[in-house]
């Protein structure tokens, strides 16, 4: 129900992330009537404390009321009050959908709507992430929204008016974002690995084998539940095994020459949630030249069939040992990746 009309609707945003924040709310000035605008350098995660519209510019022409900017204004101003730097950010674009280190979602303003973002967070372990975000939900209650003079521009609820407050990135971050929860899963994932990737200092390394669990394959509308129990029952087994797998593998080409190699590799395992991947190098740069050459001594190659004589892609692979005598057989092969990538390695505080 609300006060008057409705000048400004406060759109309700239903998402939720945990995401890195560092608080910093000492010394923040507060200056009634002053516009305190959101840029790249705030953050880069925040808590989204409302979104406001106006309504039809004729509507507000006749009961009066404050306009959406004015009532963004005046929401910073009364949290910069309490000493939590708050900023206003407005888009013409619609919301937006961009990938994060944990599947989240960045919000940015959708069409129409100005934004009210407070504080500026680095780490989702700072200990005053929680007392702001929960004091701008529970307790934040300004006193002009209350007023009927201002038009009633908050509909009247059993909570306090910004309970749907959440944690969000701040759309103008251009710098590096992380999850310190994320991070210390991969952390755990990684512990105790002797050429672990997160030991690695350089910048990028080349991933030349991936080893992933199983998986189910849909037909038609329908996923056969039978398959399914077989899959929840075999997937943790089949990620040990890959792990173990890769592990193996960097064991065996860092001694190489054991096996009848001339060299022996600089090569790292890393296991993410779902895979486990060998990369190997240790570049500074993407343009460095010994990518391109490793890219393409790994990768797979174009080869005549022996039985049709047609061309085909052939994977390149390790064997142990490399080469066999006509009464020896191969103790264990493992293929390369076709297409070699290069990937960024972690950075895990």
């Amino acid at each position: 129900m609300l006060t008057r009309v409705q000048f400004v609707r406060v759109l309700s945003l239903g998402l939720m992330l945990g995401f890195l924040m560092s608080s910093a709310t000492a010394d923040i000035e507060a200056v009634k009537g002053k516009r305190y605008t959101l840029t790249k350098k705030h953050g880069p995660w925040m808590v989204m404390v409302a979104a406001l519209r106006d309504v039809e510019e004729a509507d507000r022409k006749i009961n009066g009321g404050m306009s959406a900017w004015e009532a963004a204004d005046e929401i910073v101003y009364e949290l910069r009050k309490k000493g939590i730097p708050a900023y206003t950010y407005s888009q013409d674009e619609k919301t937006e959908s961009l990938s994060t280190v944990d599947s989240g979602r960045r919000y940015i303003a959708q069409h129409g709507y100005i934004s009210v973002l407070a504080a500026n967070f680095k780490s989702n372990d700072d200990p005053d992430l929680k007392k702001v975000l929960e004091y701008i939900k529970k307790k934040f209650n300004p006193s002009f929204l209350s007023d009927e003079k201002n038009g009633g521009i908050m509909p009247k609820t059993r909570t306090m008016p910004f309970s749907h407050a959440f944690l969000t990135v701040n759309p103008l971050w251009e710098g590096e974002i992380r999850d310190d929860a994320a991070d210390r899963f991969l952390i755990d994932l990684n512990a105790g690995q002797k050429f672990s990737l997160l030991q690695n200092k350089a910048k990028y390394t080349l991933v030349i084998a991936t080893f992933q669990g199983g998986s189910v394959v849909q037909v038609g509308n329908s996923v056969s539940s039978e398959a399914m129990v077989d899959f929840d029952r075999h997937f943790g087994k089949y990620l040990d095994a890959c792990a173990e797998d890769a592990m193996e593998l960097v064991d065996k080409m860092r001694n190489a020459k054991k096996f009848g190699y001339d060299r022996n590799y600089d090569v790292w395992v890393f296991h993410e949630k779902y895979k486990s991947v060998v990369t190997i190098g240790s570049f500074n740069s993407k343009d460095d030249p010994q990518i391109k050459a490793l890219a393409t001594q790994f990768a797979a190659k174009t080869v005549r069939h022996p039985q049709t004589g047609n061309d085909v892609s052939a994977a390149e692979f390790f064997t142990i040992p490399r080469l066999t005598r006509a009464d020896q057989k191969v103790q264990k092969q493992w293929v390369f990746d076709p297409n070699p990538k290069i990937m960024e390695i972690p950075r895990i505080r």
